[in-house]
């Protein structure tokens, strides 16, 4: 057990006890454990489906840190997410499928919210603001 207490520990999960039933436990503590593990068993490639989408802001907070610390060993990370601001806190690069087709691929350092939201939806967010504005 002094081994998953350290694991767990190195990677900011807290869990009541290393006895307790996965079920009783939280969608973030779950996710965690689920990421521990495969880090664990030497995974090098991890794709997270909307990963925050059930959690509160504290265990979003820990999962994002989390992903971090996982890519910063080594481990490919990819994560599907429509929140910009979580993408933009982890991501080195923004890949965006649209349609099935690549959309766009920019580096994070590149690209801004907006840039990425009209590669999602195929519209300039720029024109459309000011065309609000000068309408308003």
């Amino acid at each position: 057990f002094e081994a998953v207490d350290k694991a767990l520990a190195n990677a900011g999960t807290r869990i009541p006890s290393l006895r307790t039933n996965v079920e009783h436990l939280s969608g973030g503590q779950r996710q965690a454990i689920e990421l521990n593990r495969f880090v664990h068993w030497g995974g090098k490639l991890v794709l997270l489906d909307e990963p925050f989408a059930a959690l509160g802001v504290e265990q979003t907070r820990r999962g994002l840190d989390m992903i971090k610390r996982v890519a910063a060993r080594g481990v490919g990370v990819v994560i599907i997410t429509h929140i910009m601001a979580q993408a933009f806190q982890v991501a080195d690069r923004m890949v965006v499928i649209r349609q099935g087709k690549v959309a766009g691929d920019v580096a994070r350092g590149q690209t801004s919210p907006d840039e990425v939201i009209s590669m999602m939806t195929g519209e300039a967010l720029i024109g459309r603001a000011q065309e609000a504005r000068s309408q308003a």
